[in-house]
């Protein structure tokens, strides 16, 4: 109750924050910014719209503790998905000359979510982004068929993570920096949320990393969730 009421009054007060900027960036509706102005609103926008996912993932985490997330099931292309997640993340990549590979070969379809798939790929794509070098970085994405799993993965060729932080790398809160002056931001709670989501459509998710040779995650979803679903209620049944 506690989270929610805060959540909630974090968030009504950010909606008018992000629609006043977007406002203030409109000549036609304000007027001419000069340059300077409009970077201050830019960094106003961009402070907002974190703060707004910070309050997300918050909602995000509760709803997957009280098992009240809901979950869409429909068909999807997996190479479409793909391919629309590398358009939308060319201007991300562009800002610190990443390279970003899809290497998807096959023509994959599966039967789930994919609003939440595509928000487990955009966590751990961004994730990379931020462990990336500044020269010569690279992230490659893809899928492919794994019996009657399709098996997603995030590869990239940052600084790696050690095999004493990968247990507590799905924990909620968990960050691989801890430092004062840790340069990566977030809540702790990307992972975490991730876990519960690819759990919650009957896969798993787990990561492959060695200090300094990058990071690749991994994570399953089954071909159909409607299937796997009533699996489960009968097995729970015949339990019971």
């Amino acid at each position: 109750e506690f989270a929610s009421m805060v959540t909630h009054e974090l968030k009504s007060p950010l909606t008018p924050i992000i629609g006043w900027c977007q406002t203030l960036k409109n000549p036609k509706l304000i007027g001419q910014l000069n340059s300077k102005q409009l970077n201050a609103v830019d960094v106003i926008q961009r402070n907002a719209k974190r703060l707004l996912q910070l309050v997300g993932d918050i909602l995000d985490v509760q709803k997957l503790d009280l098992n009240r997330m809901k979950f869409d099931s429909q068909p999807i292309d997996v190479d479409d998905l793909l391919n629309y997640m590398y358009n939308n993340l060319q201007s991300v990549m562009a800002q610190k000359n990443i390279r970003q590979i899809n290497s998807t070969k096959e023509q994959l379809t599966v039967r789930s979510d994919r609003n939440r798939i595509e928000q487990v790929l955009n966590n751990l794509i961004l994730n990379a982004v931020d462990f990336v070098p500044s020269e010569g970085g690279e992230i490659e994405y893809g899928a492919q068929s794994k019996g009657d799993e399709v098996l997603f993965y995030v590869k990239d060729n940052g600084t790696g993570i050690s095999p004493e932080k990968q247990k507590n790398l799905f924990h909620k809160f968990y960050q691989i920096d801890t430092s004062v002056t840790r340069k990566h931001g977030g809540s702790g709670l990307g992972l975490a949320i991730s876990k519960g989501i690819i759990e919650s459509l009957g896969g798993k998710i787990w990561i492959e990393s060695e200090l300094g040779k990058g990071a690749s995650f991994y994570f399953t979803i089954p071909n159909d969730r409607t299937n796997t679903a009533m699996s489960e209620k009968v097995m729970s049944e015949k339990v019971m």
